[in-house]
């Protein structure tokens, strides 16, 4: 696990430069550690049940032009009962870094900002792109607007499937985008997204196929025509939207393999922000992102983590303190914090007052990396300095890795607030004890338990196998909710709740083998955290249960934060809790693309095949052949 941190540099730096694409004209997003923005009015009427619109309506209200300064159409000034279809073209392809779009970067440092030049940090190397930008492009729009994606697959010979991250999907289930579980994979053809935008807030938009996420992924914001925050707050511009990403100098492909045949363990290199950095291994001086902003002016920043390495990040501001007034598309009260801390898991949304005074010269945001927090009237010129950083920051953090209830300025999850008062029942329906772990097992993906089984290779190659419950998932050939009639097999983790239920997860990170925490993530369904603590390097299902039966656990009922993903301690335990009020298949596991992808997934199936919509006509199908 390697530690990084983010800074923002309030200063000397280049000017900001104008993304377009012949299918989409946006401006470029802004990428920083994963903060995410959420602002709802209240939690009955978070995400509330959408309205579809005919399909004659929706050809003749599609949406795909832009704004004289190249912003997208839907980017706009949201009005009570003014909505919109807002179409988005995106176009998957394999695509390289610092390519021949780039010309001359970085030796003509203007060419870096060069339309389709993909820069990161100087690195060349192959890449996934949407519309040849990473970040992709954003979607910026109001409460209610109707949003459409086409996916256009232009890969050679793999598939594709966007997930929106934090987005309820209520009546478009078939569009939540998990390969084999909602949908079939996208081959090399197109295929059309859409979604009710009535779940509020700041959120993440990425591929949820393999390790693709690694460079598929953009930022999505939704906002209100009156926000509850709006008194905190002067500005909340289009381009503060900061998306940060773990950054590797070796295709992930390459590195994903190596760590589970070959015992080649890597972390990321580096860290983007807004898919721009600094190798800090090179003497080039890259351009960094760029914040502008005017001294006395309070802003809204929008950050959120794109990243899916193990490899958390400290998020700072060089000068200022912050105040999260959201997480994961919900409003918070109020917090004012020195740094926060995100591991792949949620976003947050922070206001920020800009002071006059030496501020001007320049400020820093820390991963070591940074961007620019750039002031109206500072010179145009690049820092030169080194971004330095403390992996113990001075002052108040929120969501530190081990909770530590008798340090008062590490502040967990559970001690956050919601906005609007809300009390939890006490009583639940159904329960579930899930635990995270990596277990000494003959995993057929990595082991022959004939030919090589895990207690006869040499110690380099015993690498553990990450699972929930002592299970490694494995997608069935064929997606439940849109082929329920199919025969599924039993190969997964797979639970059942009725409609209207109250649930509550145990989250146990059982330690074993790795010290790693685990950021889990909830498809369909935000969740109050309840409870979280550390019992040690390693714990037990065994141990947790008999430490709540003994009364030792206490839970929060009242004003508990809500959130789609939350950390789960090393040697630890995280407690959420739910009502399964939205019926479908729905994803839950951990976000870490290494952890995923080799099997640490569950099903949560809500509902009945009557409760959800019908299978929309043509909808494609997938499954096995055998005659």
């Amino acid at each position: 696990m390697c530690t990084s941190h983010v800074l923002l540099a309030a200063g000397n730096c280049g000017p900001a430069h104008t993304t377009r694409h012949k299918r989409l004209t946006r401006r470029g997003d802004a990428s920083v550690t994963c903060l995410l923005h959420c602002t709802s009015r209240s939690m009955a009427h978070l995400c509330p049940p959408p309205q579809r619109l005919p399909p004659l309506l929706l050809l003749l209200l599609l949406v795909n032009s832009a704004l004289a300064d190249g912003r997208h159409e839907c980017e706009r000034p949201c009005v009570e009962g003014e909505t919109r279809t807002c179409y988005y073209h995106f176009h998957a392809q394999q695509y390289y870094t610092m390519s021949r779009a780039c010309y001359s970067c970085p030796d003509n440092l203007d060419d870096c900002s060069r339309e389709e030049c993909i820069v990161a940090d100087g690195t060349s190397i192959p890449v996934l792109a949407i519309n040849r930008q990473m970040p992709g492009p954003s979607i910026q729009v109001c409460e209610g607007d109707h949003v459409v994606i086409d996916l256009e697959n232009g890969y050679i010979s793999d598939t594709e499937a966007l997930h929106f991250h934090g987005m309820a999907m209520t009546g478009y289930q078939y569009y939540d985008g998990v390969p084999f579980l909602t949908q079939c994979p996208v081959l090399p053809s197109t295929f059309r997204y859409q979604f009710l935008a009535t779940c509020i807030g700041t959120y993440l938009w990425h591929s949820h196929v393999g390790v693709h996420r690694v460079s598929i992924f953009g930022s999505i914001v939704v906002r209100l025509p009156e926000d509850p925050h709006r008194g905190l707050y002067d500005q909340d511009l289009y381009e503060h939207v900061l998306v940060l990403s773990d950054w590797d100098h070796t295709p992930v492909e390459t590195t994903f393999w190596g760590n589970h045949h070959v015992g080649n363990f890597a972390f990321p290199k580096n860290i983007l922000i807004n898919g721009k950095g600094r190798d800090p291994n090179s003497e080039v001086l890259l351009p960094l992102e760029v914040v502008r902003v005017k001294p006395g002016l309070r802003y809204r920043m929008r950050f959120i983590d794109g990243g899916g390495g193990d490899c958390p990040m400290i998020v700072s501001v060089d000068g200022h303190r912050m105040t999260i007034i959201g997480m994961d598309g919900t409003s918070s009260a109020p917090f004012t914090v020195d740094s926060f801390i995100m591991l792949s898991d949620g976003c947050y949304v922070t206001d920020r007052k800009v002071f006059n005074g030496r501020q001007m010269g320049g400020s820093i945001v820390q991963a070591k990396q940074g961007a620019i927090l750039r002031y109206e009237g500072a010179p145009e010129e690049d820092p030169t300095e080194t971004f330095e950083y403390d992996p113990n920051p001075i002052g108040v953090t929120v969501n530190p890795l081990k909770p530590d209830p008798y340090a008062p300025n590490l502040v967990s999850m559970v001690s956050m607030s919601s906005l609007q008062p809300f009390v939890l029942d006490e009583k639940v329906d159904k329960k579930f004890y899930l635990a995270f772990n990596f277990n000494a097992v003959n995993a057929t993906p990595f082991f022959n338990p004939e030919l090589y089984p895990y207690n006869r290779v040499p110690p380099k190659f015993q690498i553990p196998t990450p699972q929930v419950n002592g299970i490694t998932f494995i997608y069935p050939p064929s997606p439940p909710l849109s082929q329920p009639d199919d025969p599924q097999p039993t190969v997964c983790l797979y639970g059942e709740a009725e409609l209207g239920d109250k649930v509550e997860f145990v989250l146990i990170d059982e330690g074993n083998f790795i010290n790693s925490s685990h950021p889990f993530h909830l498809h369909g369904k935000n969740f109050r955290v309840v409870a979280m603590g550390q019992l040690g390097d390693q714990t037990s299902v065994a141990e947790v249960q008999a430490l709540d039966e003994a009364g030792h656990i206490k839970r929060r009922y009242e004003d508990a934060v809500e959130k789609d993903t939350v950390n789960i301690p090393h040697g630890g335990y995280t407690i959420v809790r739910f009502t399964a009020d939205n019926p479908g298949w729905w994803a839950m596991h951990c976000h870490l693309v290494d952890h995923s992808e080799m099997g640490m997934v569950g099903v949560l199936h809500v509902g009945t095949r009557e409760d959800v919509p019908p299978v929309p006509k043509g909808f494609p199908t997938c499954g096995h052949f055998v005659p």
